[in-house]
């Protein structure tokens, strides 16, 4: 890896946290290099940061490097950081949980550490008296780049905790799967804040997981002091094919890129229980099919949108378990072609408008809706759909509040990622 060196800091580290920066002669790329994600980087070089102090992780499955080896596993025996506790988000430290199930405090067979849940209870913060423990926080976890994804809560509210208790919180940067530049969606209004979107911003929101730390500080107002260690070699726009990087499944039914890709268009779509979105077939997330629907006038209806970045594939399968099993099942599997275009939420609403007007199956259950629209951030979308307009028509009501946003972290994203 070549060599980097530490941004000066200036006096500002309490007010604004750090970035972690390159010089420009260690940012020259290869064309085929691969990216080092943030851990990798901590690990070369930043590991001094941490001198000295008790260090609690917070991490799963896939915090790993290029080689597949954990986070977890690497801090304890590298003998620069003293690891004292690991911090659980939903599925646990090592994907063990059921999605949606509470999780006790318990010790790591791994590393022998105590591991604090941060799943269920009221507010998925560490358990009190856990950060006492503690010096440091350091985060360690995939993103998928989608608001309803958890994970990115568990780091807001840790963030919240650690500037409450007076520890800092240092982020290992990873890619996003969406690439880091689109943004799309609605903005999340406050009436339908959850655990799937504590904080107003896009269900699709063009950071990478340490961009929206900073964004989350310092637009959010989340006071803890911020590292943020950047990756190296990682360019907006990219897939995570052109990483080089390994994935890790981030979930029981985000096995590859692609499913993580497609969860941004069909997650929601999921919450309404009428169609069925791969979840037991062999593409979850990745297909939009029901018995009733044309999967030949599907395809061909979606694919004349000419929708940025994806393309409609017809598909024909039977479901091994959960909804519409032993069923023959049709419809479409989506192909994402090029994330750098792609606009997951505004491909979400073209679906939800062909499914209304041609899909038997399809309908608003009423014990369903508010299920959707706290995935949306908003009842507006659902309400639009129902009286009839158009995908455009509704995509144009949150452009505006995508431009202030926009506008708004261009300020927090990190330059070196061009």
């Amino acid at each position: 890896m070549p060599k980097v060196k530490k941004m000066k800091n200036n006096g500002r580290r309490g007010r604004l946290g750090v970035i972690l920066a390159f010089l420009s002669s260690a940012l020259t790329l290869q064309v085929n290099a691969r990216v080092y994600n943030g851990l990798e980087v901590f690990l070369h070089k930043y590991t001094g940061i941490v001198k000295g102090k008790r260090v609690g992780l917070i991490t799963n499955p896939t915090g790993v490097d290029a080689h597949l080896r954990s986070t977890a596993d690497l801090l304890k025996a590298n003998p620069a950081v003293n690891l004292v506790a690991l911090f659980a988000p939903e599925h646990g430290i090592r994907g063990d949980i059921p999605a949606g199930q509470d999780f006790q405090c318990t010790y790591d067979r791994g590393t022998g550490l105590p591991v604090y849940s941060l799943y269920g209870g009221r507010d998925h913060r560490p358990p009190p008296g856990s950060l006492d423990k503690v010096d440091m926080l350091i985060y360690s976890i995939q993103d998928i780049g989608c608001r309803s994804y958890t994970y990115i809560w568990h780091l807001a509210e840790c963030m919240s905790a650690a500037g409450l208790a007076g520890k800092p919180v240092m982020v290992l940067d990873v890619p996003n799967p969406l690439g880091a530049v689109q943004i799309d969606g609605p903005i999340m209004e406050n009436r339908y804040r959850s655990f799937i979107g504590l904080y107003p911003i896009p269900y699709v929101y063009g950071l990478t997981v340490g961009e929206l730390a900073l964004y989350f500080k310092r637009v959010i107002g989340l006071k803890c002091q911020l590292y943020v260690v950047p990756m190296m070699n990682y360019r907006r726009g990219m897939s995570w094919r052109q990483t080089g990087l390994p994935w890790v499944p981030t979930s029981p039914q985000i096995p590859s890129p692609e499913s993580a890709c497609c969860y941004a268009v069909t997650g929601a779509i999921g919450t309404l229980g009428t169609v069925g979105i791969g979840i037991g077939y062999t593409l979850p997330f990745q297909v939009v099919a029901a018995p009733g629907i044309d999967a030949a006038h599907m395809t061909r209806s979606l694919n004349r949108l000419g929708l940025t970045g994806i393309r409609f594939r017809e598909i024909h399968f039977t479901p091994s378990f959960g909804l519409f099993k032993g069923q023959k099942t049709n419809g479409v599997q989506l192909h994402v072609t090029d994330v750098s275009v792609f606009k997951p939420t505004t491909c979400t609403v073209a679906i939800l408008h062909y499914l209304q007007h041609y899909c038997p199956e399809f309908k608003w259950r009423r014990d369903r809706i508010e299920g959707f629209d706290k995935a949306m951030g908003t009842a507006e979308v659902r309400r639009l759909l129902q009286q009839g307009y158009s995908f455009q028509t509704i995509v144009k009501t949150w452009q505006n509040n995508l431009q202030n946003y926009s506008a708004a972290l261009q300020k927090h994203r990190i330059k070196i990622y061009k």
